[in-house]
């Protein structure tokens, strides 16, 4: 199905579009990382986020880390969900620190397993399942553990695991505990300007290979590097909000979901050893970054997807699905795909996620299979 924005357009205008959308956002692109911390500040409204409960994956350090302290400086009762719960608690201390009355809690999660996935979400239902008025997927890596160990232990590439297919399975199991006006909100990348899907990737499913126009974009087969790989899983993220504003709004929910992209910001991302060692010849991107090492600070880079999660006004829920920078919403190349793309890509992320979960309008009163005989609980 193509959308009627689209049936106007001819297929070379489509295509000029498209090539002037991914050269606008890398000139604005390279603008921006060359002149990260000379950027002017962002101004970030506060609200009283008092009774509300958010959910941020990574937040032991970097974006996360600074998304959260937002968040509990406004009062909202917070839940550092990490896969190492010792640096979680530093993270924890350094922000009561700064708000000793911060509601902080400790969760453990690997988004680098379906079977953690799968158990967080189960842990919460059995603990209670309070409501959840804000989802933050920022967990994520920039290459996998070592050159030898492409692939989770699921069978899928580390980043797509980890970055992304761990968001379609929090966001699906998670979905019954979200309050009426609930946000999920996504950290993505600037790579989105520099990745893209070919309508045409066949595979049922990529478990042990890497699949040319869906795991990285085509132009760089047969050896993509890292950073190309990590772009695409950035760029899912931003489908996914996508199809998840179609399907919400088909449905009736109020849910509202949003990407963002950080910018060069600063976090421990870029001093893991894949992405640090980086050589010139084989992934431009992540030595450029790691050399260039000007990045602005993590506390501003957060701001806006802290924005999205808290301003329900409608300049702001109307475009719930477009990608987000610098508090603005912006042009991209997924504004281009058509509804049986983003489809395709909804029916392999679940089939990979293992999940039964239909992007077409569903009974807002139907429960998934997941929540059968689980009831949902309030906050305290």
């Amino acid at each position: 199905m193509v959308s009627e924005g689209q049936k106007k357009m001819s297929f070379l205008k489509r295509a000029k579009t498209k090539a002037a959308i991914q050269y606008n956002g890398m000139m604005i692109l390279a603008v921006r990382v060359l002149l990260a911390k000379r950027l002017p500040r962002q101004k970030l409204k506060t609200v009283d986020l008092s009774g509300k409960l958010a959910i941020v994956t990574g937040s032991n350090t970097g974006l996360g880390k600074a998304m959260a302290q937002y968040l509990a400086e406004m009062g909202a009762t917070v839940y550092l969900v990490c896969r190492n719960l010792e640096k979680a608690e530093v993270a924890k201390q350094d922000i009561l620190k700064t708000v000793p009355t911060a509601s902080l809690h400790l969760l453990q999660l690997d988004t680098s397993t379906l079977e953690n996935c799968r158990k967080f979400c189960e842990d919460w239902a059995a603990n209670g399942g309070k409501t959840i008025d804000m989802l933050f997927h920022n967990a994520g890596i920039g290459c996998p553990p070592s050159p030898d160990n492409l692939f989770s232990p699921d069978g899928f590439e580390h980043m797509y695991m980890t970055n992304f297919l761990s968001n379609v399975v929090l966001t699906h199991g998670l979905e019954r505990f979200f309050a009426p006006d609930a946000s999920v909100i996504m950290t993505s990348s600037p790579g989105v300007f520099v990745a893209n899907f070919s309508p045409d990737f066949e595979k049922q499913s990529t478990k042990n290979v890497l699949e040319p126009g869906f795991n990285y974009i085509k132009t760089a087969h047969p050896n993509p590097a890292n950073s190309v790989v990590y772009s695409s899983t950035k760029l899912m993220q931003l489908c996914f909000a996508r199809n998840l504003m179609r399907k919400w709004k088909a449905e009736g929910k109020g849910y509202i979901a949003h990407a963002f992209n950080p910018g060069y910001a600063a976090s421990d991302f870029f001093e893991k050893e894949g992405v640090k060692t980086s050589l010139r010849k084989n992934d431009l991107i992540w030595w450029f970054l790691t050399w260039l090492k000007a990045p602005m600070p993590a506390a501003e880079g957060c701001k806006t997807g802290v924005m999205l999660a808290i301003d329900k006004s409608k300049k702001v829920t109307d475009k719930a699905g477009f990608l987000w920078d610098r508090m603005k919403w912006k042009t991209s190349t997924i504004d281009l795909y058509d509804d049986k793309l983003l489809e395709r890509l909804w029916d392999r992320w679940c089939t990979d996620a293992g999940v039964e979960w239909s992007i077409q309008p569903q009974d807002s009163t139907t429960v998934s299979k997941a929540s059968v005989d689980e009831p949902v609980t309030e906050k305290n």
